[in-house]
């Protein structure tokens, strides 16, 4: 969690996204898995209203991120802007398949197809 809490997420987050699989190794909220921020960055308000900011992807699919009040648990009732918010969420969301049969894993975004090397993260420093 290189960076975390500061004005930046580090170098080496910039560089690498999460590759969903069966979701479970992958933080909701937390990883850079859906987009081009994480939901902590891109929905700040229902994070920090969110109960259930640790729960992984999977555990989100499983309790279905539709309407039902089981998925997302807040301090307290939503405010009208905050609903549209969710809606817009909830829309990301909507066409998200896991594969249960497919782990989940990081992947270089200097190089999708060779992966992470020292020499692509040198080039990138230096450059």
């Amino acid at each position: 969690m290189d960076g975390v809490g500061g004005d930046g997420a580090g170098w080496f987050l910039e560089r690498v996204s999460r590759k969903v699989g069966d979701g479970v190794d992958t933080s909701f909220w937390s990883d850079w898995w859906l987009g081009e921020v994480p939901f902590c960055q891109r929905f700040r308000r229902l994070f920090d209203l969110a109960e259930n900011k640790l729960h992984s992807v999977a555990t989100m699919f499983s309790l279905g991120w539709g309407e039902d009040e089981n998925t997302w648990q807040w301090r307290r009732r939503l405010w009208v802007w905050e609903e549209e918010l969710l809606a817009e969420c909830r829309m990301l969301l909507s066409n998200v398949i896991l594969q249960v049969d497919v782990s989940d894993r990081w992947q270089w975004l200097s190089d999708v197809v060779r992966g992470y090397l020292v020499r692509s993260a040198y080039h990138f420093l230096t450059s």
